[in-house]
């Protein structure tokens, strides 16, 4: 009776533990309801605050200015655009008006003449639109330079443009009363270079920026009212320097926001949820959290207690090992010891074979004249021998072929059994922790931790058990796959 109940007590065990639930002994909430007893954690936790999580993100992300993009050489341009308007303008003039005087030079004498007026209306048709032909005609008759005049008009342009301008009609308007950051680029229309962000970060009022329409104006009102031409033509090379950037700003404030939390951590014996308290998103992350812990707690006592289990069926496998192995030299010994006696043993005296021989032998034996009758029933004799131990063999090799058939197909389906109850407590695991909205990053973690932890119990271990863990390891390491695989293209 105790060798049956040793033989089937750790298939019941098996049985057993395979049927235990992985369920956590935290309860249930949803948001908004109310707790009934106080929920207590066993262990030391970390959790993540929710609320205050996205009071320190905003914060972060108020730190991080608006970013206005502000290309300096676009105040050069328009000194070159304006010099090469002038400068085409007066060569157009003085060649028409030369072909006009029939090819001869112009004199002071032909200012205000009509060919001179006739030539002025001509040539504004295609010149700049507000061009001051009245300040630089008589220049240009006398044969004077009229770079007084030019420097004359660059001047403002450059002192307008010299701070950010943007253009009248933009779809992000400027924060109010604060604080942006002027970001130094090379093109308006080129995304910035990562070291152009790199750079120094220069913070201006947002009343500092001027607009357009605004800079034009300051430009103008820069001239006398006798000149209001040159105002007005000067004003209209002044075009808009900056951009302001509201996608680049939510960018950057992602990036700072990237990875921040408010954790806050329990002690163990330390209250999590009271009672009474109604259930907001804190205390929802505190209840995941636990039954999450909670859960691989349970799980990991299922795994030590199917390890304890299989070193039970290990020691077993050891003893009928064992035990065959007895019982197979045993046969041997036996087989060896028939095989070994002599052929003449069978030699006989008359009564001595007489008594030895069967009834119907004997009466054979009894009416065999002479020695031939002897020789005769010795040989048959001895032929019934060699048939005995025949069979005795081809049965002995027959049943210990059989037993060790048995033994390996046995084995093979433990080893079977124990992956397949790997991979449905993974998957049991996985389904959990996808449930509870685990984050990707702690459940990786979890898996590595599991590996490290199955190959530390890998290396200590006996050969059964090292099957059993095997399995486990190589369960773990897919799921991991598959987290990181599944994190890569959540970041892509």
């Amino acid at each position: 009776m105790d060798t049956l109940r040793a033989r089937w007590l750790p298939w019941a065990l098996v049985a057993a533990v395979s049927l235990l639930p992985l369920r956590a002994s935290v309860p249930e909430y949803r948001l908004g309801d109310v707790v009934v007893e106080d929920v207590v954690t066993p262990v030391p936790l970390v959790i993540v605050d929710p609320d205050a999580t996205d009071a320190l993100k905003q914060k972060l992300a108020q730190e991080v200015l608006f970013v206005v993009r502000h290309s300096p050489q676009t105040t050069v341009a328009a000194e070159v655009r304006l010099r090469a308007a002038v400068a085409d303008t007066r060569a157009r003039f003085l060649e028409q008006l030369q072909a006009a005087l029939s090819g001869r030079a112009p004199a002071e004498s032909d200012l205000g003449s009509p060919e001179q007026v006739a030539v002025v209306k001509k040539v504004a048709e295609t010149a700049p639109r507000q061009f001051p032909f009245a300040n630089f005609v008589p220049v240009w008759i006398r044969g004077q330079s009229d770079e007084t005049l030019t420097a004359a008009l660059i001047q403002p342009v450059r002192d307008v443009m010299a701070q950010p301008v943007v253009g009248s009609k933009t779809e992000s308007p400027l924060p109010t009363n604060q604080p942006v950051r002027l970001l130094a680029v090379r093109s308006l229309e080129d995304a910035p270079t990562p070291r152009e962000l790199e750079g120094p970060v220069q913070r201006i009022s947002a009343g500092q920026i001027l607009s357009l329409w605004r800079a034009r104006r300051l430009v103008e009102t820069s001239f006398p009212a006798a000149q209001d031409a040159m105002g007005r033509f000067a004003a209209s090379f002044v075009q808009a320097n900056a951009v302001p950037d509201a996608e680049l700003t939510d960018v950057l404030r992602a990036r700072r926001m990237e990875g921040v939390t408010a954790n806050e951590t329990f002690a163990a014996a330390q209250v999590v949820v009271r009672k009474g308290q109604r259930v907001d998103r804190k205390a929802l992350a505190a209840l995941a959290a636990l039954r999450e812990k909670s859960m691989i707690g349970a799980l990991q006592s299922k795994l030590a207690q199917e390890q304890t289990v299989a070193s039970q069926l290990s020691r077993q496998t050891v003893w009928i090992a064992v035990g065959l192995g007895v019982i197979c030299v045993t046969l041997l010994l036996i087989l060896w010891r028939l095989r070994s006696r002599p052929g003449g043993a069978l030699v006989l005296t008359s009564g001595g074979l007489q008594q030895a021989l069967p009834s119907s032998d004997r009466m054979s034996l009894t009416e065999a004249p002479g020695t031939d009758a002897w020789r005769q029933r010795a040989l048959l004799a001895e032929g019934k021998a060699e048939r005995a131990q025949d069979a005795i063999r081809s049965g002995v090799l027959g049943w210990m072929k059989e037993k060790l058939y048995q033994t390996l197909f046995r084995h093979r389906a433990e080893l079977l059994s124990a992956q397949q109850r790997a991979q449905a407590e993974m998957s049991e695991l996985e389904r959990r922790l996808e449930h509870l909205h685990t984050p990707l990053q702690e459940r990786i973690s979890a898996y590595e931790k599991r590996i490290a932890e199955l190959e530390q119990e890998l290396a200590a271990k006996g050969e059964e058990n090292r099957e059993l863990i095997g399995a486990r390891i190589a369960v773990t390491r897919q799921q991991l796959h598959v987290e990181r695989e599944r994190s890569r293209y959540g970041e892509n």
